[in-house]
This record gives structure tokens, sequence and C-alpha cells, in this order.
């Protein structure tokens, strides 16, 4: 199994142990030939930093979302705004004391911005979500399923009311976790739960009828589930050799959606076609000796369509460095992309607003002081 950040640690805590981030020495740069460039962002701490996603409004109103840890042991959550000309720490609130991360983000404009997580309750992790209205982030009560933790991993904004947030119940056989904003209060609704249980890493939302919410099952293989409207239902996807994730979402249409993640020790994309889940071939920057993992997507047409992720490196000690791969219509690609320094990079988030920008969010490593920072790649030529 590939070794991941925090927050893929915790999406998938519940099928082994991973070990934690190199930390080497860091530095600007770019990949030769690369269309990407590493954007200046501000880190909250000295010690932890982390973007987990990005959502873009346009390409001068982006956010960016995740978790730091300074002077005290709890992690808080951390938010951060493009505004077309530097990315920007903006205070996002916390409950309590003990740890706050924000996993995912979602725009529908300017005003309405979702973020979700999870805030730790005392005895066991609670449901988190914020929301952005224009001027300020605030908590916005949302529910839980029973006493144990219950973990927010993905979110999709339809309208200011009508948003989903996906996640786990970690611990058992349980259902995956969605709840829906009606634009008045935050309510669970049931969804059927495979063999064994599972989870839910991401959301992706056509339309209030037509929404996908992808993960795994605590069996370790893939999980797709559909909103028509009325009920949750499981859809079926194919079944392939190894252990495997969906770790992102993306809609283009009601036959023309994408989910990626791993399968093994390799990259792994599907795409719905409006009848069928089928498993689209995806290269693998590190062909041996590692692991090739996605842990993101984002749709900006047919043929348009970008993923991002990493690899790790057994032969240098479980190195990890940036993947980015491009969906021309025909083929997968792999782009160039840069690492800041010589040491660990993961890329978590991928969003788009069009117009050939692409901003991807993750997070770098470094020593001697030991400490993560923020990543952000922005390309305006896709």
């Amino acid at each position: 199994m590939h070794k991941v950040t925090r927050s893929l640690q915790r999406s998938i805590a519940l099928l082994g142990a991973i070990s934690a981030l190199l930390f080497l020495h860091p530095a600007a740069g770019t990949a030769a030939g690369s269309i990407w460039t590493i954007q200046r962002t501000p880190n909250r701490s000295n010690d932890f930093n982390e973007l987990t996603a990005v959502a873009t409004v346009s390409s001068s109103d982006v956010w960016a979302v995740g978790t730091f840890r300074g002077s005290s042991p709890a992690f808080r959550t951390l938010t951060e705004h493009f505004d077309g000309t530097s990315w920007h720490s903006v205070r996002s609130p916390n409950v309590g004391t003990s740890n706050n991360e924000l996993n995912a983000v979602a725009a529908s404009s300017s005003s309405d911005v979702w973020a979700a997580g999870f805030e730790f309750g005392g005895s066991a992790d609670r449901t988190l979500i914020e929301h952005w209205n224009g001027t300020r982030w605030s908590v916005v009560p949302s529910p839980n399923s029973g006493s144990t933790s219950n973990d927010l991993r993905g979110i999709a904004a339809i309208s200011p009311t009508d948003a989903w947030a996906v996640g786990q119940v970690p611990g058992g056989a349980f259902p995956p976790l969605a709840e829906h904003w009606n634009g008045t209060a935050w309510s669970i609704v049931p969804t059927p739960s495979p063999l064994g249980g599972g989870f839910f890493t991401s959301v992706a939302a056509i339309s209030s009828n037509d929404v996908w919410a992808l993960g795994a099952t605590n069996e370790e293989a893939t999980l797709a589930e559909h909103w028509d409207g009325s009920t949750w239902s499981i859809v079926s996807t194919p079944a392939v050799i190894g252990d495997d994730f969906f770790f992102g979402a993306a809609s283009i249409s009601t036959s023309d959606v994408w989910a990626v993640g791993s399968q093994g020790s390799s990259t792994l994309t599907e795409h719905w076609d409006g009848a069928q889940w089928a498993v689209v071939p995806s290269p693998n920057p590190l062909p041996s000796n590692g692991n090739n993992f996605l842990t993101g997507v984002t749709a900006v047409s047919s043929t348009d369509v970008w993923a991002v992720g990493a690899t790790l490196d057994f032969l240098q000690g479980g190195l990890e460095q940036t993947v980015t791969l491009r969906w021309d219509g025909t083929a997968w690609n792999v782009i160039a992309s840069p690492n800041r320094g010589t040491g660990s990079n993961v890329l978590l988030g991928v969003d788009s607003p069009g117009g050939g920008v692409v901003f991807a969010a993750g997070t770098f490593a470094q020593v001697p002081a030991n400490t993560n920072r923020t990543l952000v790649l922005e390309t305006a030529q896709g």
C-alpha cells in the first residue's frame, strides 16, 4: 500500500497502517518542460501545513483548504484564498481545542463556498462543515451517525440551497455517510452499505437528481453510489486485481463522469458513460519499484480532464513526487510537474475554472525543521 499524507491516511485508516512522509530539503523548482509553476503560498505555522483540496470560482477567486499545527499539539483548520495575484491565509473557525481538519471544499459562487472535514469531540471525531458567505467563514451545524467517529471527506455545491457532503463512519460494517444541505440545515440521507461496510472519499454533482459518491468498501474494492433525486443506490464497478480505492471524482454530464484512485501500486481511472463504469488505462510514471496513486480529478470538458497525485519510490526511501495526468478525449498522458526541493511532494486536489487555467494543491516536506509546507501548482496553458 502506498504511503500518503495525513489526509489520505485517515481516508484508508481502516485498511492498514500508513507510514509518515519523509522530510528533506525544500527549494522552489519547475520540472523541465513543464507547463506548471509553483505558486507562493502562506503557511500558518513552522510545524505542519497541508492543503487537501482546492475549488475555483474563477481564475481570480480560488479557495484551498486543509490543516495546520502550530505550537499546540492539536491540528487546526486552514483556509487560503487566491485573488488572481497572490495567495492569502484567511482565518477559519475551530470547534473546541482539539483537532479540527478540513478535507474538501466546493463553491457555487463567490459568496457560497463550503468546506468539510471533522473535529475531535472528546471521545470521537465529529463532522465539521464550514461556510464562506463572501465575508467570513462560520461553522454550520452538521449531524452525526451514532456515537462513533464521523469524518467528512468530500463536498459538492450545486446551489445555495443544494449541497452534498460525504464521508465515513469508521470502526465497523457501517454504511457510507452522506449529508444534504437544503438551504436551511444539513441532514443525514441513508445510503446502502456494501458487504462489510464502506466509505466515501469524494462526491460529484451534475444536478439535484444526478449525484455520484465514490470511495471504497472495507474489503478494499472501489465503491460507487448514485443519487437520483430520491434515493442512493450502489452501482457496480469493474472488479480489478489489487487493493482498489477511489479518491477523487468529477462530472461533466449524466453520461460523462470520472473517478480516480489507485489499484494496488498503479494509478486507477474509471469512466461512467451513462450505462456502466469501465476502467480506462492510465499511465504510471513510476512503473516499477514503487507506487503510483491519484488523489483528485477535475473535468473541464469531455476532451480536457486533469488528475493529480504522486509516486512513491521504494529505491529512494519512500520519496514521493507529484504526478499530473491529462485526458485529451482519447488517452491519459503524463504532464511533467514540478516539486519543491528534493524531498517528498504530494498533490491532493485539483480544480479548473476553464480557460486553460488549472490549480493543484498539496504539501511538501522539509528538514532540518521536520516540517510540512503548503504546495500549489498553477498553469494557464491547459
